[in-house]
């Protein structure tokens, strides 16, 4: 094992994809894939997921990057030992952001983008679901999550603010006789059968929607339990049933993507914003500057905006 493979395995890390990586550290793909199955081999682990366009860290590999940047910092530091400048080093900061898959998250990317510009900051991005991101962030497998207002509004341990607005939709088929009717409520889906995400994703989320039927009078008939989004909005369109999800999953293209008609629910669900959360023991002092920039709505406003 050697520094070079270890700035290496970083860079495919933070990309998660070998051939971007590649093209970055200006190496072939095959020397980089080489010096990664050479790497797993001499640890005697999986560092990632092979999926057919991009890389994911399994567990072992979260926490061998978290390790890997401690080390390609302390090395840099050590180059400028001796120096008196204190402008001559200035260190890349590694942090892994976790995020919710499926959602939109451009506000996101521009605001990280930035601020890793600004600061020479790389970030490592993981989706994952709403219960897994409170985990990790607890655990410190994340420096920093975006998740949903219920899973972090109760933990005494986590710092979170609101980040981007967020309200729960249904999903029905095109020529549904509810489709014409521009919003809908709880009450007006008495009669109707549902495809629900199943629990272990999300299972505040879950409990809400079922909570909400029984405040109007009924218990959801719940025919078919889905993984995904995807996987829920192709089964409305085919007729089995009406799927919930969330403005912020809908980037104006699902309806026509799908042949399905989006509706806003108009019941009260409490706050489902999407926050940003940190956890408020954190000893690194680069995660909560980190925070404050990224809540300081002017500058996500313009970025985005």
């Amino acid at each position: 094992m050697n520094l070079t493979t270890l700035e290496y395995f970083v860079q495919v890390a933070t990309e998660g994809s070998l051939t971007k990586a590649a093209d970055k550290l200006f190496i072939s793909q095959p020397t980089l894939s080489r010096h990664m199955k050479n790497l797993e081999a001499e640890l005697n682990t999986q560092l990632f997921v092979r999926q057919s366009h991009s890389l994911k860290l399994t567990e072992n590999g979260i926490t061998f990057l978290k390790a890997t940047t401690k080390v390609i910092q302390d090395v840099d530091a050590l180059k400028h030992f001796f120096d008196q400048r204190q402008t001559a080093s200035n260190p890349t900061h590694y942090l892994n952001v976790g995020y919710l898959e499926n959602f939109r998250l451009e506000k996101m990317y521009a605001v990280l983008d930035q601020i890793s510009h600004e600061n020479n900051i790389q970030f490592s991005l993981f989706p994952d679901t709403p219960t897994n991101l409170s985990k990790g962030l607890s655990s410190g497998k994340y420096d920093l999550i975006y998740s949903l207002r219920p899973y972090t509004t109760d933990n005494v341990l986590f710092k979170s603010t609101d980040f981007l607005e967020n309200h729960l939709q249904i999903a029905l088929p095109i020529n549904h006789p509810l489709a014409t009717k521009p919003q809908l409520s709880f009450s007006d889906l008495k009669n109707e059968t549902f495809i629900l995400l199943d629990r272990d994703k999300s299972p505040i989320i879950v409990d809400n929607v079922l909570s909400q039927g029984i405040k109007n009078g009924y218990n959801l008939k719940a025919n078919y339990y889905v993984k995904n989004l995807s996987q829920g909005l192709s089964m409305t369109a085919l007729g089995n049933g009406l799927a919930f999800l969330y403005s912020a999953m809908n980037d104006g293209q699902l309806e026509k993507q799908y042949r399905i008609k989006i509706k806003d629910l108009t019941d009260n669900f409490g706050n489902q914003n999407i926050v940003i959360a940190m956890k408020r023991s954190v000893d690194n002092a680069l995660i909560g500057s980190i925070f404050e920039k990224i809540i300081d709505t002017k500058k996500i406003d313009k970025l985005v905006n």
